[in-house]
């Protein structure tokens, strides 16, 4: 559960547990159904949110509105409203 609420993906747990992917699969999708099960309040107090930047592929695109992005050069960051 540890791993799945810090963001790993699921081969990354299956290799740190030693398990098969398709076990890692059965035991996040059965801690999931669990939660789902247990009844929770609604949000309350104050809840916060943050904007979230998002990379356009243009592959497989005519790029023509900008140069050519280099290997291992960072993307300028876009708000999208």
């Amino acid at each position: 559960m540890e791993m799945m609420v810090e963001g790993y993906t699921l081969p990354k747990i299956a290799k740190r547990l030693k398990i098969h992917i398709s076990t890692a699969f059965y035991w996040r999708h059965k801690i999931l159904n669990a939660l789902r099960s247990i009844e929770f309040e609604q949000l309350q107090g104050i809840v916060e949110s943050d904007e979230t930047f998002f990379r356009e592929s243009m592959k497989g695109r005519e790029v023509t509105h900008r140069k050519a992005k280099k290997r291992a050069t960072k993307d300028e960051k876009k708000r999208h409203i």
